[in-house]
């Protein structure tokens, strides 16, 4: 009976909408009606496609020195190594690496030495590990200088970069050291990151190997042009910054 009903009731609604004509024998069917105009059918609702979020970038696993020589071999497992580093360096700081990869017992690790991109092996049990994740991008026709902390970008500089003579090489390097100029008025401002690219002209410069910097100014007005003899120089403020920010073997990409 209550089947019944449910049937009468909607072909009520449906005869209502001029949709339900009688057929042979009273049956009941749906057949549009010419006279209640024509039919629009709504398109389905199609949920947009959504792309997964992009993974995050990569942590820098940084290889501190924690013996007084770190031997580099050519090859995990080598019984002869090729050079060995101080620790600390030349500088007196304490010798960093980035790791490129690793293996058991061993670390393939970016050197700060010539020719620029050198990399080599080390054992594992010669330095302790840390992660960071920051990363420094110097886009050279720009001047400009990003500086981001996992997908987040923290600050955005303008630098001043070597002249056409000099130029700033390009490539991936990473940050080697700080140091305290001792001269905030100086020519290299209050701080001096090291990095572990040298320069293509200056094979030595004011008693260094030539090894590019990022470092203060005591010339703003340069930031933004091509005048340094390859280092990267921003402003006062942004070297204290970055100092108080930004670790030791922190990847550093220069691009033209």
């Amino acid at each position: 009976m209550v089947r019944a009903r449910r049937v009468v009731v909607t072909a009520l609604v449906l005869a209502a909408l001029g949709c339900v004509r009688a057929g042979s024998g009273g049956d009941a069917r749906i057949v549009p009606d010419p006279s209640a105009g024509p039919i629009t059918v709504a398109a389905p609702i199609i949920a947009p496609a959504t792309s997964p979020a992009p993974p995050p970038p990569p942590k820098t696993l940084v290889a501190t020195a924690r013996v007084p020589v770190v031997h580099v071999y050519p090859s995990p497992g080598a019984d002869i190594f090729g050079s060995s580093l101080a620790n600390p360096n030349e500088l007196d700081q304490p010798l960093v690496f980035r790791v490129v990869t690793s293996q058991p017992e061993w670390l393939q690790v970016m050197l700060p030495a010539r020719p620029n991109g050198s990399t080599g092996w080390i054992r594992a049990a010669d330095v302790s590990l840390t992660e960071s994740g920051w990363r420094l991008k110097v886009e050279l026709a720009a001047h400009r200088l990003t500086v981001w902390n996992g997908d987040d970008v923290v600050r955005q500089e303008t630098v001043a970069v070597g002249m056409s003579s000099a130029p700033t090489p390009t490539g991936d390097y990473y940050l080697t050291e700080l140091l305290d100029t001792g001269n905030p008025r100086g020519a290299y401002g209050p701080l001096a990151f090291g990095l572990s690219a040298f320069s293509d002209v200056y094979t030595s410069f004011a008693g260094g190997p030539g090894q590019v910097g990022l470092h203060g100014t005591n010339d703003p007005s340069g930031l933004g042009h091509d005048v340094s003899h390859g280092c990267i120089r921003v402003a006062n403020d942004v070297i204290r910054a970055l100092a108080a920010e930004v670790p030791i073997g922190t990847p550093v990409e220069i691009v033209a």
